[in-house]
């Protein structure tokens, strides 16, 4: 199925790689700080389903057509660009709503349909905020291959590889969430939640600007 020497040395590397702060990282605190711990693991899930695409698209062939195609790769590095660019900018208008990110503490509780879209909607952030990134991308189809073993078939290796990627982040962006729910009640004031989203919301835009005028 696979080297286990070869995987024994990617297991540290994809480590190191995933502790490394990036847009997801970005993402997965604000979203904990300010709507809490339950919408911080959906979005970290939907950041791990942009991984697991990413992998199946790797093993299909579809990101070597991608890195392949000059085109392609603009749009998919535009779109993420731009991606960040509007979550980048929502957070700091909300931080200009007299409530940011949400109620009060003595509204702490939102309908159960109101939790349902805060949820849905850091999901989808997460997944999109990793699926719209091209250096997933570039990662993928320069990274994983130095631990494949070219006499055994490229696809299990590379799905193996995908899956320890995908379990190493769950592990790494769960603590994160917990951590930030700890902290999370310094953020219930309003001049706290400010600046939290226009930081983050700043963070958020410098990623998009840096992958959008970076070179391929």
């Amino acid at each position: 199925m696979i080297n286990w020497n070869d995987y024994l040395l990617f297991i540290p590397a994809v480590i190191v790689i995933t502790l490394l702060p990036g847009p997801d990282f970005a993402i997965t605190v604000r979203t904990t700080l300010v709507h809490g711990r339950r919408a911080g693991i959906l979005c970290l899930l939907g950041i791990n389903l942009g991984v697991a695409i990413h992998t199946t698209a790797a093993i299909l062939g579809i990101s070597a057509l991608i890195m392949g195609s000059q085109e392609l790769f603009n749009i998919l590095k535009w779109a993420g660009a731009v991606y960040l660019f509007w979550l980048g900018i929502g957070a700091i208008r909300e931080s200009f709503q007299k409530k940011p990110g949400g109620p009060n503490k003595s509204e702490n509780m939102p309908a159960p349909e109101a939790s349902r879209k805060t949820g849905l909607s850091a999901f989808r952030s997460g997944l999109f905020c990793n699926l719209l990134n091209p250096k997933v991308v570039v990662f993928v189809l320069t990274f994983f291959p130095q631990f494949i073993d070219p006499k055994l078939p490229a696809a299990p290796q590379l799905a193996l590889l995908g899956l320890t990627w995908s379990v190493l982040g769950i592990l790494w962006l769960t603590v994160l969430v917990l951590l930030m729910e700890k902290i999370r009640p310094i953020f219930e004031r309003l001049s706290f939640r400010r600046w939290l989203n226009r930081t983050t919301g700043l963070v958020l835009i410098l990623f998009g600007m840096k992958l959008a005028f970076e070179r391929n």
